[in-house]
Protein backbone atom coordinates (compact mmCIF):
# COMPACT_ATOMS: atom_id res chain seq x y z
CA UNK A 1 0.00 0.00 0.00
CA UNK A 2 3.32 2.25 0.18
CA UNK A 3 1.92 3.43 -3.99
CA UNK A 4 -1.31 4.90 -2.23
CA UNK A 5 0.73 6.59 0.47
CA UNK A 6 1.81 8.83 -1.88
CA UNK A 7 -1.39 9.74 -3.39
CA UNK A 8 -2.38 10.45 0.41
CA UNK A 9 0.49 13.58 0.85
CA UNK A 10 -0.92 15.11 -2.81
CA UNK A 11 -4.17 16.67 -0.97
CA UNK A 12 -1.86 19.02 1.28
CA UNK A 13 -2.01 22.54 0.72
CA UNK A 14 0.65 25.43 2.01
CA UNK A 15 0.53 27.55 4.47
CA UNK A 16 1.34 28.75 8.36
CA UNK A 17 -1.83 28.61 9.88
CA UNK A 18 -2.81 25.77 12.23
CA UNK A 19 -5.93 23.54 11.60
CA UNK A 20 -7.24 20.49 12.34
CA UNK A 21 -8.76 18.33 9.06
CA UNK A 22 -9.94 15.30 8.43
CA UNK A 23 -10.73 13.51 4.93
CA UNK A 24 -12.13 9.39 4.96
CA UNK A 25 -12.45 7.29 1.96
CA UNK A 26 -11.64 4.35 0.90
CA UNK A 27 -8.88 2.68 -1.70
CA UNK A 28 -8.11 0.07 -3.59
CA UNK A 29 -4.29 -1.45 -4.71
CA UNK A 30 -4.54 -4.26 -7.76
CA UNK A 31 -1.29 -6.31 -9.15
CA UNK A 32 -1.14 -9.07 -10.25
CA UNK A 33 -4.92 -9.20 -10.93
CA UNK A 34 -5.74 -9.39 -7.53
CA UNK A 35 -7.45 -6.38 -5.99
CA UNK A 36 -7.05 -5.39 -2.11
CA UNK A 37 -9.78 -2.87 -0.78
CA UNK A 38 -9.33 -0.82 2.42
CA UNK A 39 -10.86 1.80 4.24
CA UNK A 40 -8.75 5.53 4.70
CA UNK A 41 -8.96 7.76 7.15
CA UNK A 42 -6.29 11.06 6.90
CA UNK A 43 -5.77 13.45 9.91
CA UNK A 44 -3.48 16.54 9.60
CA UNK A 45 -2.53 18.69 12.88
CA UNK A 46 -0.07 21.70 11.93
CA UNK A 47 3.48 19.54 11.60
CA UNK A 48 1.78 16.14 11.93
CA UNK A 49 -0.37 13.95 9.85
CA UNK A 50 -2.25 10.35 10.42
CA UNK A 51 -3.24 7.79 7.73
CA UNK A 52 -5.20 4.78 9.15
CA UNK A 53 -5.80 2.24 6.78
CA UNK A 54 -7.14 -1.44 6.85
CA UNK A 55 -5.80 -4.20 5.15
CA UNK A 56 -6.82 -7.73 4.72
CA UNK A 57 -8.85 -7.11 7.85
CA UNK A 58 -5.48 -5.76 10.03
CA UNK A 59 -5.40 -1.85 11.34
CA UNK A 60 -2.01 -0.02 10.56
CA UNK A 61 -1.27 3.73 11.06
CA UNK A 62 1.08 5.96 9.39
CA UNK A 63 2.63 8.27 11.77
CA UNK A 64 4.06 11.78 10.36
CA UNK A 65 6.22 13.95 11.68
CA UNK A 66 7.41 16.67 9.07
CA UNK A 67 9.87 18.72 11.74
CA UNK A 68 11.70 15.44 13.02
CA UNK A 69 11.07 13.95 9.09
CA UNK A 70 10.00 11.06 10.18
CA UNK A 71 7.13 8.31 9.89
CA UNK A 72 5.79 5.54 12.31
CA UNK A 73 4.56 2.76 10.62
CA UNK A 74 2.30 0.74 13.27
CA UNK A 75 0.99 -1.97 12.89
CA UNK A 76 -1.80 -2.52 15.48
CA UNK A 77 -2.21 -6.30 15.61
CA UNK A 78 1.25 -6.83 16.52
CA UNK A 79 1.12 -3.79 18.88
CA UNK A 80 4.91 -2.20 17.13
CA UNK A 81 5.91 0.65 15.29
CA UNK A 82 8.68 1.11 12.66
CA UNK A 83 9.87 4.24 12.34
CA UNK A 84 11.65 5.58 9.39
CA UNK A 85 13.30 8.36 8.23
CA UNK A 86 11.59 10.97 5.43
CA UNK A 87 14.74 11.79 4.09
CA UNK A 88 15.88 10.58 0.64
CA UNK A 89 17.48 7.09 1.12
CA UNK A 90 17.79 6.55 -2.76
CA UNK A 91 18.74 9.72 -4.62
CA UNK A 92 15.60 10.78 -5.84
CA UNK A 93 16.86 14.28 -6.44
CA UNK A 94 18.45 13.61 -9.48
CA UNK A 95 15.87 12.22 -10.81
CA UNK A 96 13.28 15.20 -10.84
CA UNK A 97 14.27 16.61 -13.66
CA UNK A 98 14.07 13.73 -15.67
CA UNK A 99 10.21 13.40 -15.22
CA UNK A 100 8.09 14.13 -17.98
CA UNK A 101 4.38 14.84 -17.27
CA UNK A 102 1.33 16.23 -18.42
CA UNK A 103 -2.12 17.31 -16.12
CA UNK A 104 -4.87 18.23 -18.15
CA UNK A 105 -8.42 19.18 -17.92
CA UNK A 106 -10.96 17.15 -19.26
CA UNK A 107 -14.06 19.38 -18.24
CA UNK A 108 -15.74 16.35 -15.73
CA UNK A 109 -16.67 17.54 -12.53
CA UNK A 110 -18.18 15.62 -9.32
CA UNK A 111 -18.34 16.93 -5.25
CA UNK A 112 -17.31 16.29 -2.28
CA UNK A 113 -19.25 18.22 -0.06
CA UNK A 114 -18.57 21.50 -0.79
CA UNK A 115 -15.62 20.73 -2.50
CA UNK A 116 -15.95 21.25 -6.47
CA UNK A 117 -13.90 18.54 -8.05
CA UNK A 118 -12.38 18.62 -11.38
CA UNK A 119 -11.14 16.08 -13.14
CA UNK A 120 -7.67 16.28 -14.77
CA UNK A 121 -6.15 13.34 -16.90
CA UNK A 122 -2.44 12.54 -15.42
CA UNK A 123 0.62 11.23 -18.03
CA UNK A 124 3.57 11.26 -17.36
CA UNK A 125 7.31 9.59 -17.64
CA UNK A 126 10.58 8.87 -15.67
CA UNK A 127 13.96 7.08 -16.89
CA UNK A 128 14.84 4.76 -14.28
CA UNK A 129 16.86 1.05 -13.79
CA UNK A 130 16.20 -2.14 -13.08
CA UNK A 131 19.27 -3.73 -11.50
CA UNK A 132 21.67 -3.18 -15.27
CA UNK A 133 18.01 -2.19 -17.32
CA UNK A 134 17.62 0.76 -18.24
CA UNK A 135 13.35 1.29 -17.94
CA UNK A 136 11.06 3.55 -18.10
CA UNK A 137 8.31 4.38 -15.26
CA UNK A 138 4.80 5.23 -17.06
CA UNK A 139 1.80 6.52 -14.98
CA UNK A 140 -1.38 7.38 -16.66
CA UNK A 141 -4.79 7.68 -15.16
CA UNK A 142 -6.78 10.14 -13.44
CA UNK A 143 -6.75 12.88 -11.04
CA UNK A 144 -9.81 14.98 -9.50
CA UNK A 145 -8.40 18.44 -7.55
CA UNK A 146 -10.63 21.27 -5.84
CA UNK A 147 -8.50 24.47 -6.39
CA UNK A 148 -10.93 26.76 -4.39
CA UNK A 149 -11.37 25.11 -1.11
CA UNK A 150 -10.98 27.27 1.96
CA UNK A 151 -8.97 24.19 3.24
CA UNK A 152 -5.94 24.56 1.27
CA UNK A 153 -4.91 28.62 3.31
CA UNK A 154 -5.33 26.07 6.48
CA UNK A 155 -3.68 23.13 6.72
CA UNK A 156 -0.18 23.78 7.97
CA UNK A 157 3.18 23.40 5.65
CA UNK A 158 3.60 20.23 4.45
CA UNK A 159 3.92 20.89 1.04
CA UNK A 160 6.89 23.42 1.39
CA UNK A 161 8.29 20.43 3.24
CA UNK A 162 7.49 17.44 0.98
CA UNK A 163 8.33 19.60 -2.57
CA UNK A 164 12.29 19.98 -1.05
CA UNK A 165 14.23 17.63 -3.36
CA UNK A 166 15.31 15.59 -0.60
CA UNK A 167 12.32 14.74 0.91
CA UNK A 168 10.70 11.35 0.01
CA UNK A 169 7.29 11.02 1.38
CA UNK A 170 7.23 6.93 1.77
CA UNK A 171 8.99 4.29 3.76
CA UNK A 172 11.75 2.91 1.67
CA UNK A 173 13.55 -0.49 3.72
CA UNK A 174 16.35 0.55 5.59
CA UNK A 175 19.61 0.40 3.23
CA UNK A 176 18.17 -0.26 0.09
CA UNK A 177 17.67 2.47 -3.19
CA UNK A 178 14.39 3.21 -3.59
CA UNK A 179 12.11 1.28 -6.69
CA UNK A 180 11.72 2.70 -10.03
CA UNK A 181 7.95 2.44 -9.06
CA UNK A 182 8.83 4.63 -5.83
CA UNK A 183 10.46 6.93 -8.08
CA UNK A 184 7.53 7.74 -10.34
CA UNK A 185 4.86 8.19 -8.14
CA UNK A 186 6.99 10.25 -5.99
CA UNK A 187 7.73 12.75 -8.46
CA UNK A 188 4.37 12.61 -10.46
CA UNK A 189 3.14 13.30 -7.12
CA UNK A 190 5.47 16.35 -6.05
CA UNK A 191 4.36 17.89 -9.59
CA UNK A 192 0.89 17.83 -8.33
CA UNK A 193 1.19 19.38 -5.12
CA UNK A 194 -0.24 22.69 -4.76
CA UNK A 195 -2.03 22.22 -7.54
CA UNK A 196 -4.74 21.60 -5.29
CA UNK A 197 -6.66 19.53 -2.94
CA UNK A 198 -6.98 15.76 -3.88
CA UNK A 199 -10.82 14.10 -4.02
CA UNK A 200 -10.02 11.48 -5.77
CA UNK A 201 -6.94 9.72 -7.86
CA UNK A 202 -7.12 6.16 -10.25
CA UNK A 203 -4.06 5.18 -11.80
CA UNK A 204 -2.04 2.96 -13.68
CA UNK A 205 1.71 2.14 -13.51
CA UNK A 206 3.51 0.48 -16.10
CA UNK A 207 6.87 -0.09 -17.54
CA UNK A 208 8.56 0.51 -20.54
CA UNK A 209 11.93 -1.13 -21.97
CA UNK A 210 13.16 -3.88 -24.63
CA UNK A 211 15.11 -6.07 -21.37
CA UNK A 212 13.65 -8.70 -19.33
CA UNK A 213 13.23 -6.93 -16.41
CA UNK A 214 10.98 -4.51 -18.12
CA UNK A 215 9.24 -7.20 -19.48
CA UNK A 216 8.51 -8.94 -16.15
CA UNK A 217 7.52 -5.64 -14.69
CA UNK A 218 4.72 -5.14 -17.49
CA UNK A 219 3.44 -8.37 -16.46
CA UNK A 220 2.91 -6.85 -12.83
CA UNK A 221 1.55 -3.40 -13.77
CA UNK A 222 -0.22 -1.89 -10.85
CA UNK A 223 -3.39 -0.06 -10.37
CA UNK A 224 -3.69 2.24 -7.63
CA UNK A 225 -7.34 4.41 -6.73
CA UNK A 226 -8.19 6.54 -3.71
CA UNK A 227 -11.28 8.18 -3.14
CA UNK A 228 -12.36 10.42 -0.65
CA UNK A 229 -15.56 10.41 1.02
CA UNK A 230 -16.10 13.24 3.55
CA UNK A 231 -14.11 16.39 4.98
CA UNK A 232 -14.18 17.21 8.45
CA UNK A 233 -12.58 20.25 10.11
CA UNK A 234 -13.07 18.95 13.90
CA UNK A 235 -10.60 20.11 16.42
CA UNK A 236 -8.26 16.62 17.04
CA UNK A 237 -6.37 15.12 20.46
CA UNK A 238 -2.72 15.62 20.44
CA UNK A 239 -2.83 11.68 20.49
CA UNK A 240 -3.95 10.89 17.75
CA UNK A 241 -0.17 11.06 16.33
CA UNK A 242 1.34 9.63 18.54
CA UNK A 243 2.82 5.38 18.62
CA UNK A 244 0.20 3.87 21.65
CA UNK A 245 1.69 3.73 24.71
CA UNK A 246 2.65 0.03 24.96
CA UNK A 247 3.94 -0.63 21.21
CA UNK A 248 7.14 -1.84 21.20
CA UNK A 249 8.77 1.00 18.73
CA UNK A 250 11.71 -0.66 16.10
CA UNK A 251 14.44 2.18 14.28
CA UNK A 252 15.12 1.41 11.14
Amino acid sequence: MKFLLLFAVALLGSSTVQADFTLTGRSTLSALNMPKQGRETLYVNDHLMRRDMTENGRSYSYLYDIKKKEIAIVDHFMRQAEVHSLADSGNVAAKAGDLKLKLTPTGRKHSLQNWNCEEHALDASLPAEMGKEKVTVLLAGQVWLERKAKERKEISPFLKTVATEDFFIGAAAAGKALSPQAQGVNEAMRRVLGQGMLCAADIQLNYEGSGPMADLARRMATKASIVYDTVSTETLKDELFAIPPGYKVVRN
